[in-house]
């Protein structure tokens, strides 16, 4: 598998992969409001061929299968796809590749994804090609993360460990990355460019848990462990990680309720429709 996502697809069947995949049930309640939202708005699927676009560990795919899709999932991770797998019981269809250069012998009738979409070297070219596997007027919908300023999840963390790290470089805030697609005036542009016309962009919002139960101390690991915070600790020796796990203690400490720690989440909600 090569292609111009190559970076992103390293990380992905990398060693983000293989982390997401082990605390799958973690992040599965993380985002479990995101997944009902979209398994909600595209009800009814019974009998329709669904293509969820980086399925991960396959909370959408189960989902969709019980509202009686024909589902195909696909992901550029083994580690997720395998978690995937065990999941669905052999009931959907789950295929490693990156949808930029993936083409399906029968086109879908709906393509989902849940915050897979972001991560695309050439955003234009792999949504001209998740069109050419819909067939015409097929829909799209998906969920993206808004602004960082909006999702307290992403910012409180990174806030709070933003001076144990090294200056860094301003970031290209279109660049593939969980933020790419804040701009909803962005998504709208690459969509009609990609040829999808009558695009709907709506805002959300949910509480994103960092911990059902467990308390601080299991939020600090989760965090510790994906999101920007985590990212930004990458390479960082003991003694920095040490001190961030302090730092994100007293920050998840104000947040949490009966054992639970959940901070702000922002989305879009995406549709469009194959021109």
């Amino acid at each position: 598998m090569t292609s111009a996502n190559q970076p992103q697809i390293d990380l992905w069947d990398g060693r983000v992969g293989a982390k997401w995949a082990a605390m799958h049930e973690a992040l599965d309640a993380m985002f479990a409001p995101a997944a009902a939202l979209l398994a909600q708005r595209v009800e009814p699927v019974a009998g329709l061929r669904v293509l969820d676009i980086g399925c991960g560990n396959g909370d959408l795919c189960a989902r969709l299968l019980a509202q009686g899709a024909d589902i195909t999932g696909i992901d550029v991770s083994h580690a997720m796809l395998a978690i995937a797998a065990a999941r669905t019981h052999g009931k959907a269809a789950l295929v490693r590749a990156d949808i930029a250069d993936w083409r399906a012998p029968v086109p879908f009738d709906l393509a989902v994804s849940q915050f897979g979409l972001m991560f695309f070297a050439d955003p234009v070219a792999a949504f001209a090609a998740i069109a050419e596997n819909l067939r015409p007027q097929a829909r799209l919908v998906f969920t993206c993360w808004r602004g960082m300023a909006e999702n307290d999840w992403a910012a409180i963390p990174l806030a709070a460990i933003a001076d144990l790290l090294p200056p860094a470089a301003p970031l290209n805030p279109k660049a593939p990355g969980p933020f790419s697609f804040a701009d909803p005036a962005h998504v709208e542009k690459t969509l009609t460019a990609a040829g999808f016309a009558g695009i709907s962009i709506a805002a959300h919002d949910f509480d994103v848990c960092f911990a059902a139960t467990g308390g601080v101390a299991a939020a600090v690991e989760l965090a510790l462990q994906i999101g920007p915070a985590s990212s930004a600790l990458g390479g960082t020796d003991k003694t920095v990680r040490a001190a961030a796990a302090e730092r994100l203690h007293a920050a998840f400490d104000r947040h949490e309720k009966d054992g639970a720690v959940a901070l702000d989440g922002a989305i879009w909600l995406v549709e469009a429709a194959r021109a």
